[in-house]
Order: structure tokens, then C-alpha cells, then sequence
């Protein structure tokens, strides 16, 4: 039986050590607070989301002051069919789950109600192709909603 020399051990450990380690640092992982970023990006000044503990908070603005806020509970939310981009509307559709019903809790201020909805739009100043703000959507919804979810590659 042959022993390996220490100086090449040492060296095939610093190899493969930074090897794996550039693997890892190159990757990004698309979580909450990047994915809440690059939406806030994509959408008009009328409109922004927050994330907080267990739900999203979408607030929508007039004159530079909120007006309205949605509370969107991701358990509720139908990532695969209920989220898309609605060019009549220039908005990304956001709906509920068809068994959930009305799950969108909207709170008009001025007006000091609240009210449950079936769905949201989130107004987009994108015309052509909002691909890319539609998938990131989808995916903070399930980052929310699902356990072990990750993504390694951008939205567009």
C-alpha cells in the first residue's frame, strides 16, 4: 500500500477546497429581498411591494401618498395559473387560489375600509415584455408558500 506525499495532499486539498468554494460564491440565490427589489424595479411609482413575516404588502399611491393596501397571504395565492401580465390592464395580475375565494385583504384608507378581494394588479411601466417581472412574482410567491425553494437563475 502506497501513502501519499504530504505536500501533494496539502496542495489537492487547497485545489479542490477553492474549486468548490468559487462554485459556491459564483451562484446567486434569488431570495426574498432581492426578488422584492428587482419587482419594485419593474413596477411604476404607483405601486410597491414590502415582505414581511408571513404575508406581502402591496401599497398603491396617489398624489405620493398611499391610497390603498393589499395584503397578499402567499398560501392563498395560485402561482402556477394566478399570476400573469395583463397588457389591457399594463399590470401583473395576481389572484387567489379559485377554492380560496376572496383572499386579498384591500384596506382603502381614505375611506378607512376594508374589503376582501379575489385578486391584484400591480401597475408596470414594461410594454412589451414583462416576462421576467411575471416569473419573479411567482417566485416570491413561493418562496413564501413553499419549503426549500431556490433559484439560481435570473428572472429575464
Amino acid at each position: 500500500m502506497r501513502l501519499l506525499n504530504p505536500k501533494t495532499l496539502s496542495s489537492s486539498l487547497l485545489v479542490f477546497t477553492l474549486f468548490f468554494s468559487s462554485l459556491n460564491t459564483t451562484a446567486q440565490v434569488y431570495d426574498i429581498d432581492y426578488t422584492v427589489d428587482y419587482i419594485n424595479g419593474k413596477l411604476d411609482d404607483k405601486c410597491k411591494v414590502f415582505s414581511e413575516k408571513k404575508n406581502l404588502r402591496v401599497e398603491f399611491y396617489y398624489n405620493g401618498e398611499p391610497a390603498r393596501i393589499d395584503y397578499l397571504f402567499p398560501e392563498s395565492i395560485d402561482f402556477d395559473e394566478g399570476i400573469s401580465y395583463s397588457e389591457s390592464e399594463g399590470a401583473v395580475i395576481v389572484a387567489c387560489y379559485e377554492k380560496a375565494g376572496k383572499c386579498i385583504e384591500r384596506d382603502i384608507i381614505k375611506r378607512d375600509t376594508k374589503i376582501l378581494y379575489d385578486r391584484t394588479n400591480l401597475t408596470t411601466g414594461c410594454s412589451d415584455d414583462c416576462a421576467g417581472l411575471t416569473e419573479a412574482m411567482k417566485h416570491l410567491i413561493k418562496l413564501y408558500a413553499l419549503d426549500d425553494v431556490e433559484r439560481t437563475e435570473p428572472f429575464e
